[in-house]
């Protein structure tokens, strides 16, 4: 299917249907999602990043923003936002109860740090005059890593236990900090009976790629595969069986909750 072909109101149309013939059973009874999109559902993350990317550029980075030449640096991912904030702390307060009273859809919570921060599966922490990464773990982490006689493809588990050492090469900036990491999770595979020698190679062909070659971005290739046999007239047939039974419609609100990650840089 070329992308570059498929008409707009398609896509619209696709979309208007997903949001709109979301349902859901509980106990005898059939219930219609009338705001929000379902959890879970492919299209949630990209509908996310466009409505929150929307509010970025109509509130957050808005010359109208009160507090916008405090905002040093605002990265997000997804629902996730990380912002080098150039105020002291009450301002920073301020401007987390000014974005929670800007969307009733939208709801944000903060943590700040002044030295080192959490964002994602990172660490960061200044260094030497910048700033550092290193893997971070949840308290809850459990080693839950595939197990080597699991029943998967031989490629799978020769690629999980590669990937998992290079993800550390990415994150941790110091070779000390991944060799810390690289030790645990040496460790976690030998849990789960990966041979040793299997591992060590892993580890050893992560620990000689060059980092600033696996920070630099990668070209993504459109994923058409999935929707190449698709047809208009097949959806439009579909869309007349979408409909839920009869029932009572759900009209509760379904919020949005991001997290707002603030390192204050002092001036």
């Amino acid at each position: 299917m070329d992308e570059s072909k498929t008409p707009p109101g398609f896509i619209l149309d696709l979309a208007h249907l997903a949001l709109t013939r979301n349902y859901f059973k509980f106990e005898e009874s059939f219930f219609l999602q009338t705001q929000g999109t379902s959890m879970g559902s492919t299209f949630a993350p990209s509908l996310a990043c466009l409505y929150v990317n929307n509010f970025e550029r109509l509130v957050v980075l808005n010359n109208n923003n009160p507090y916008r030449d405090k905002i040093k640096l605002w990265k997000r991912y997804i629902d996730d936002v990380l912002l080098i904030w150039t105020g002291n702390k009450e301002e920073a307060l301020a401007f987390a109860a000014w974005l929670n009273g800007a969307n009733p859809f939208l709801t944000f919570t903060m943590n700040m740090g002044d030295n080192k921060l959490l964002f994602l599966d990172l660490l960061i922490y200044e260094h030497d005059g910048g700033l550092a990464t290193e893997v971070y773990y949840k308290p809850t982490d459990c080693n839950n890593l595939l197990q080597y006689q699991s029943f998967h493809p031989r490629a799978l588990r020769d690629n999980l236990r590669v990937g998992q050492f290079l993800r550390l090469r990415l994150n941790c900036s110091s070779v000390t900090d991944y060799r810390k990491h690289a030790d645990k999770l040496t460790t976690k595979l030998h849990t789960k009976d990966y041979p040793p020698h299997l591992v060590s190679r892993a580890r050893k062909r992560a620990r000689n790629n060059n980092r600033d070659q696996l920070l630099q971005p990668r070209a993504s290739k459109p994923d058409l595969e999935k929707i190449a046999t698709i047809r208009v007239a097949t959806v439009a047939c579909a869309a007349s069986h979408v409909d839920p039974p009869p029932s009572t419609l759900t009209s509760k609100p379904h919020g949005s909750r991001n997290r707002l990650r603030i390192v204050t840089v002092r001036t």
